[in-house]
């Protein structure tokens, strides 16, 4: 495809073309950050050999140590071809995507599941998310862009998980918002919640990707707390059928570490 099909008008292909796949160059940060972009596509159909629709959920896993990320519109474009074209079986149609992603990000490392209806019933929990929630701080929020002095760490030691469902960034292609829970798991001296609650809510006028985000807030808590473990989790709202969750932590990622937790609001 030439150029970036988001924010333009572009026709949907009428067959399998994985050629309109897009892929964007993963930002570059220093020191050691791992972990794992999990997608998940409601809008998933296909045709089996004699021309019946089949429909799914689509779930696309892999590691942020890739060295492309998949753009979204360019993914439903691929998916809307797939939806017109005729497989053999379930199982070559997950083999075929595999192939077309894990080309096309450069994974080290590439899951993909469908999951019929006979399945949506249990085919991810939807629980609360598991930590302690700085929604209720009566905080004034004055800054404008992230600001990493914000988060600050007081003497101590503790292991905890916080979160938050404040987050809103915005599209950097279409200024279109983006809106997300954060949670926010660490060991190590206890981080002032008042000054990382206001440091995520500075987001609001961010432009940036939700992989890209979820980075930042990891590099920031890391350089500024150092603390021994740190994983920081971006469940995005789902938004043209997909939604997107960005893990980030201090070990390499593998298919094992993946959580398919989706919140209510994805």
């Amino acid at each position: 495809m030439n150029g970036i099909p988001l924010g333009r008008k572009v026709r949907p292909p009428e067959r399998y073309d994985p050629s309109v796949l897009f892929r964007i160059e993963r930002r570059k940060v220093e020191g050691n950050i791992f972990g794992y972009d999990l997608w998940r596509c409601y809008e998933m159909s296909w045709l089996n050999e004699r021309g019946r629709p089949h429909a799914g959920i689509l779930e696309i896993a892999y590691p942020s140590t890739s060295a492309f990320i998949v753009e979204s519109k360019s993914l439903k474009l691929y998916l809307a071809g797939i939806s017109c074209e005729r497989f053999p079986s379930k199982d070559t149609l997950v083999r075929v995507i595999a192939s077309d992603i894990e080309r096309t990000v450069e994974a080290q490392w590439i899951q993909v599941r469908i999951e019929g209806p006979e399945g949506f019933g249990s085919f991810m929990p939807v629980p609360e998310i598991p930590a302690e929630s700085l929604d209720s701080l009566d905080i004034a929020v004055e800054r404008s862009g992230p600001d990493a002095g914000l988060i600050t760490c007081t003497d101590g030691y503790v292991e905890e998980a916080l979160c938050t469902d404040l987050l809103k960034t915005v599209c950097p292609i279409t200024g279109q918002p983006d809106w997300a829970s954060v949670l926010v798991r660490y060991r190590g001296r206890p981080m002032d919640r008042e000054g990382l609650l206001h440091y995520l809510c500075s987001y609001r006028g961010h432009a940036g990707f939700s992989e890209d985000v979820c980075t930042l807030i990891y590099t920031d808590i890391a350089r500024r707390c150092r603390p021994d473990e740190l994983g920081v989790t971006c469940f995005y709202t789902r938004r043209g059928g997909i939604d997107i969750t960005a893990r980030r932590q201090d070990r390499p990622a593998s298919p094992g570490d993946v959580e398919r937790i989706r919140l209510v609001r994805q």
